[in-house]
């Protein structure tokens, strides 16, 4: 039975942000596996891979500065005020993207913004940015730390001087990457530096080309993966190895726990560490089949020589080692689920959520939040 066969008898699972089961649950650890296999695989081993991946700026007039060049410390960071009125949600949201504030930026820290495209091959214009992370390598906390932002969250969008709104993923669809960049930066107050876009349609592909993955899996989850699934005889245990697809099962579960994607994120983390450690493991011929299968997939706007460097940095500095944390939007008092017409969108309190995104990135944030802000949960059906 294929793994076409296997989805269809599967249950879905993740109705909310991650609707489409087989896409939203495999480009998560995709976008990551870009950053595992580059360090993982050693300086000239890369060197001869990197010809396969395709080269893009995302046509983003900022990217021609580096994070080096421009150097904001903590005393520099204007603060900036919350929105104090608006006639609508889409004038608040408009207010919030263009009101001026410093996005937070530091010499210490390394934003990379981590794309999974829907087109058919992932790197074709036209596709939307169906799963958004921030991975945010702090050189001074020795921490990793990854946000993901909701597909469908509502925002305002300038295309080529075109001010619209819609959700967040159209943005990249309307002008590619370096859209998305302003508007991620607009919206949460931090700077990005560099961009990497994948198709994530052979996640399963990979796990097994490394051989697999190893990790500790409850009882109860196996149990509830037996009931929904056509695994019937899922493993359970400690330092269980899982195949690709198993792993991408066992990462998609949500409603096993009564925290639901709280919990989902948990074992995201553990199926992401179990990348790393597979990779770092891997034999040359296990590393050479995996590159060779996902490289092929990349576009990105880091240079060659760039991913060199920081493959230097990322040996001896041992980035592979930082502790690796993730930042969640998902709080009940950040976001509400809504309609805007016939479609379901997610709408954002953008002022709380960058302020905690920012901290969670730089240990502070320069956005003041003040008692009479204008909450946009309030303003209305829409």
């Amino acid at each position: 039975m294929n793994q076409t066969d296997q989805e269809k008898k599967g249950n879905p699972i993740g109705r909310f942000l991650w609707t489409n089961k087989r896409r939203r649950a495999k480009n998560i650890y995709f976008l990551l596996m870009v950053m595992v296999l580059v360090v993982a695989a050693g300086l000239a081993y890369v060197s001869a891979k990197l010809t396969q991946i395709t080269y893009d700026d995302g046509k983003e007039p900022s990217q021609n500065v580096t994070y080096e060049d421009v150097i904001y410390d903590e005393d520099e960071y204007e603060i900036m005020q919350s929105i104090d009125s608006a006639g609508s949600l889409n004038d608040y949201l408009s207010k919030w993207a263009n009101n001026g504030g410093t996005p937070m930026k530091s010499k210490n820290v390394i934003n990379v913004l981590l794309i999974g495209l829907d087109s058919a091959d992932g790197l074709e214009k036209g596709g939307r940015s169906d799963t958004l992370i921030l991975v945010s390598l702090n050189k001074k906390t020795k921490k990793i730390n990854m946000t993901s932002f909701f597909r469908d969250t509502w925002t305002y969008i300038n295309v080529r001087g075109k001010d619209m709104y819609g959700k967040i993923n159209s943005s990249y669809f309307y002008g590619g990457a370096d859209t998305l960049i302003d508007t991620l930066e607009k919206d949460f107050k931090v700077d990005i530096d560099y961009y990497v876009a994948v198709d994530f349609s052979s996640f399963t592909d990979i796990i097994n080309a490394l051989g697999g993955l190893t990790i500790d899996v409850e009882e109860y989850e196996a149990n509830y993966i037996r009931r929904t699934s056509v695994h019937k005889d899922f493993p359970v245990g400690e330092k269980v190895k899982l195949n690709g697809w198993e792993a991408l099962v066992y990462a998609r579960i949500r409603k096993s726990d009564s925290d639901s994607d709280v919990s989902r994120t948990r074992r995201q983390r553990k199926v992401i560490m179990a990348l790393m450690d597979s990779a770092k493991g891997a034999s040359l011929s296990q590393l050479n089949a995996a590159v060779d299968m996902l490289f092929k997939y990349v576009k990105t706007d880091i240079t060659k020589m760039e991913i060199l460097s920081y493959g230097a940095q990322a040996l001896t500095n041992g980035w592979m080692n930082y502790e690796v944390q993730q930042t969640t939007i998902a709080d009940d008092d950040v976001f509400r689920t809504g309609y805007v017409g016939s479609s379901s969108v997610v709408f954002i309190d953008f002022e709380l959520a960058a302020q905690r995104v920012q901290t969670a990135i730089y240990g502070e944030s320069n956005i003041v939040l003040s008692d009479d802000r204008v909450i946009p949960f309030n303003l209305g059906k829409y």
